[in-house]
C-alpha cells in the first residue's frame, strides 16, 4: 500500500510539472528567440545604447519583439555567424526581424526616451522584461533606486548595474566638469624659403586640455594681418594637426604668428628662364595633372554603384559615402564631423562603424586621427 501511494504522487508531481513547464515551452516555441544579453549604455547626454544578444531557432523565418523603447535610431540588426545586415519591419514598440536561418542575431540602437533631466538629476526609467545590465556614465552617483538590483559594481568610475525583470527608476547626478581648455604648439613653417608663387605650409598641433568637448578659432596672420582662420571641435584631451598654406607673389621676408607663437619664411624672386622652357615646363605640368585626373577618377568608387548595391543604406550612409567620394574617396573623422554637424558625434560614428561591417569603408589610424576611406 504505501509503495502504491508513493507511485501516485511522482505520477501527480509528473503531471503537475508538465502542466507548469509546457506553456513555456510552447511561448518558448511560439516566439522563436531568446533573450541571451541585454545591455544599456548611459550617456552624459542622456543618449542610451541599446544592446542584446538573441538566439534565434533557425526553422523561424522571421520573429517578433518589443523594444524597450519606442522613440528610436540608429538601429542595426545583424547575423551574428556571418554579420550580415537583417531586414526588419519597426511598428512603434514592436520590432519583425527577418532571420531567414540566422541562429544568432544582434540587435543594436540609440533612444534618449529612457531619461529625463530635472535640476540637475538625471533619471533613467525602464519597464524591463529580462535580466538587463545597465552602465551608468562615468563618474556618475546613484541618488535614487525604486528598489535593489542583482548587483552593483564600480570599475573605473563607472558604475554596473545588473536588474532583474521589473519596472526600474533610477536617479544619478554628474560630476561637474571644467570648461575646454586649449594650447597651440608644434608651430612649424616649411619651406622657410620659397620661391614668389610658390607654397608655404604652417603646421601646428591644437590641444584640449579642458575637461569637456570645446571649439577653438585658430587665426593665422602674416605680418600682422589675419590671413585666414578655422575653428577646430575637439574632445577632452584630444589633438590634431592643423595645416594653413600661404602662397605670396612679393618677394620678402614674412612673419607668422597664431596664437602667441611666432615664424616667418622668405620668398625669392624667380630665375630668369627662356620662354620656350617655360611653355614646356606648363604643357608638361598639365599633362601629369590631366594624368593624374583621369587615373584618379578611374581608381576612385563610384558612391552611386555602392548605394545600388546596398539597398539597406540610410539617408545619412549615403550622404557620407557621396562626401567622401566628392573627397577624393577618403576624409579624417574631424572632416565628416564638421560637414554634417547635425549628426551628433557618437551617432556619425556608429555610422562609420556601420559601413565599415558592410565593407564599404575602412577605418585607419594616422597619427591622432581615423581616416575614413571608401573601399575599391
Amino acid at each position: 500500500m504505501g509503495r502504491s501511494a508513493g507511485l501516485i504522487v511522482c505520477l501527480l508531481g509528473a503531471m503537475l510539472f508538465l502542466i507548469i513547464v509546457s506553456p513555456l515551452a510552447a511561448s518558448a516555441s511560439k516566439i522563436g528567440y531568446q533573450i541571451e544579453t541585454a545591455e544599456l549604455t548611459v550617456y552624459r547626454d542622456g543618449l542610451v545604447h541599446v544592446s542584446q544578444a538573441l538566439s534565434v531557432n533557425e526553422a523561424f523565418p522571421s520573429m517578433s519583439l518589443e523594444l524597450l523603447a519606442s522613440l528610436v535610431e540608429n538601429i542595426v540588426v545583424v547575423d551574428d555567424e556571418n554579420q550580415s545586415i537583417l531586414d526588419y519591419n519597426l511598428d512603434g514598440l514592436n520590432m519583425t526581424v527577418f532571420s531567414l536561418g540566422a541562429t544568432g542575431v544582434l540587435l543594436e540602437y540609440d533612444t534618449d526616451s529612457l531619461t529625463g533631466k530635472d535640476s540637475g538629476v538625471w533619471t533613467l526609467l525602464v519597464q524591463n522584461p529580462y535580466n538587463l545590465t545597465v552602465y551608468l556614465p562615468e563618474g556618475s552617483a546613484i541618488v535614487y533606486l525604486n528598489k535593489m538590483p542583482t548587483s552593483i559594481e564600480t570599475e573605473n568610475e563607472t558604475i554596473t548595474l545588473a536588474l532583474h525583470p521589473d519596472d526600474w527608476e533610477i536617479s544619478y547626478v554628474l560630476p561637474i566638469i571644467g570648461p575646454a581648455l586649449f594650447r597651440v604648439s608644434d608651430l612649424t613653417v616649411s619651406p622657410a624659403e620659397v620661391e614668389v608663387g610658390n607654397e608655404v605650409t604652417i603646421s601646428l598641433v591644437l590641444t584640449n586640455i579642458g575637461e569637456e568637448e570645446g571649439s577653438y578659432t585658430l587665426e593665422l596672420k602674416v605680418n600682422q594681418v589675419i590671413e585666414d582662420t578655422k575653428t577646430i571641435t575637439l574632445d577632452a584631451e584630444a589633438s590634431t594637426a592643423v595645416q594653413f598654406k600661404v602662397v605670396r607673389e612679393e618677394a620678402g621676408a614674412y612673419d607668422v604668428e597664431i596664437g602667441e607663437l611666432s615664424d616667418g619664411f622668405n620668398v625669392k624672386e624667380l630665375p630668369l628662364i627662356p620662354i620656350f622652357t617655360v611653355y614646356l615646363i606648363v604643357i608638361v605640368v598639365l599633362v601629369i595633372i590631366g594624368s593624374f585626373l583621369v587615373l584618379r577618377r578611374m581608381k576612385s568608387p563610384s558612391a552611386e554603384k555602392i548605394i545600388k548595391t546596398h539597398v539597406s543604406l540610410r539617408q545619412e550612409d549615403k550622404d557620407v559615402i557621396r562626401f567622401l567620394e566628392d573627397n577624393g574617396g577618403k576624409a579624417f573623422e574631424s572632416e565628416i564631423r564638421d560637414r554634417f554637424l547635425d549628426i551628433p558625434r557618437t551617432s556619425l560614428w556608429r555610422l562609420v562603424k556601420r559601413l565599415e561591417k558592410m565593407e564599404i569603408v575602412s577605418v585607419k589610424r594616422i597619427g591622432l586621427q581615423n581616416q575614413i576611406k571608401l573601399r575599391r
